[in-house]
């Protein structure tokens, strides 16, 4: 994992030069700052990435979204209507935050958030700094078993602390001179309804899919679920997913299986280590 070099000591400047030489030093730190910026891995792998808009930006996008969506919601009279599901959810998805968060320690920082919506085609996502949506439809119709249910919360919080959002949306400018200066809310606007920017991204988005499960089940292993039960998630969604794989950037449901049977023979290991150790407290939301 890159880190910051020790700074070397600087001469005190004197006379005409000392203007020069603090305009150096401020150059420097200039740059310091920006390679922290831009410079992060994603946990497990250590791939590097290059970020050009900050953490900050895209959660600030991504919460003031998530708030909009709990106020309809919660006017449709759709938000959290079934208490035991909700306890349910935010009991196994605690668990698996309090391990997302030795993964990324600064995710401790967020204000996590978890709530369940009813009666839309909603299955499960975690937005930019710790905000969760899941369906009840989907859950109940797939009648998930808690550890089919740790895969999928697991997935969906390891996108999140391997920021892939922030990645993608940083990755736009670089496809055309025609967005090179664009800012965030700018490419937002761009994936909306440029076709041809979602698919150069596609590789990037497969890629990212495949990390999260990988992340995903790491997580949902050490915290005492089974590593298999992200194989049978898989298999039960098999049927959703007959699209063209040109167009899905989720990677064809045969491929992803391959890959996540090798996730969860390595990760066999710490699901049995997790059910002798004892288990921590799940994170607790407020």
């Amino acid at each position: 994992m890159p880190r910051f070099q020790r700074p070397q000591p600087v001469t005190p400047c004197r006379g005409a030069s000392r203007g020069r030489c603090c305009c150096g030093v401020l150059l420097a730190l200039l740059l310091m700052l920006e390679e922290g910026v831009a410079a992060t891995v994603v946990p497990i792998n250590g791939r590097q990435q290059h970020m050009v808009f900050t953490a900050a930006q895209v959660q600030a996008i991504a919460t003031a979204a998530y708030d909009k969506r709990l106020r309809e919601l919660t006017r449709q009279g759709k938000l959290d209507r079934n208490p035991a599901l909700v306890e349910r959810v935010r009991r196994i998805a605690g668990r698996i935050i309090t391990q997302a968060i030795v993964l990324k320690p600064e995710a401790a920082q967020w204000a996590w958030e978890i709530h369940t919506t009813a009666g839309d085609r909603t299955d499960a996502y975690c937005m930019a700094g710790g905000k969760i949506l899941v369906g009840d439809t989907f859950l109940e119709d797939e009648r998930f078993t808690d550890d089919e249910l740790a895969a999928l919360l697991g997935h969906e919080i390891a996108h999140t602390i391997a920021e892939h959002v922030r990645e993608q949306l940083s990755a736009v400018p670089d496809l055309s001179p025609a967005y090179a200066h664009f800012g965030v809310d700018d490419v937002i606007a761009v994936l909306g309804w440029d076709l041809s920017v979602t698919l150069k991204l596609a590789p990037l988005s497969r890629l990212h899919e495949l990390e999260a499960d990988d992340i995903g089940i790491y997580m949902a292993a050490k915290t005492g679920y089974d590593p298999q039960a992200l194989l049978e998630f898989y298999r039960k969604l098999g049927h959703l997913d007959r699209g063209n794989d040109f167009f899905n950037s989720h990677g064809a449901n045969d491929q992803r299986v391959q890959a996540v049977e090798s996730f969860a023979t390595y990760a066999e290991s710490l699901y049995k280590a997790s059910l002798a150790a004892h288990r921590e407290p799940g994170f607790v939301f407020h």
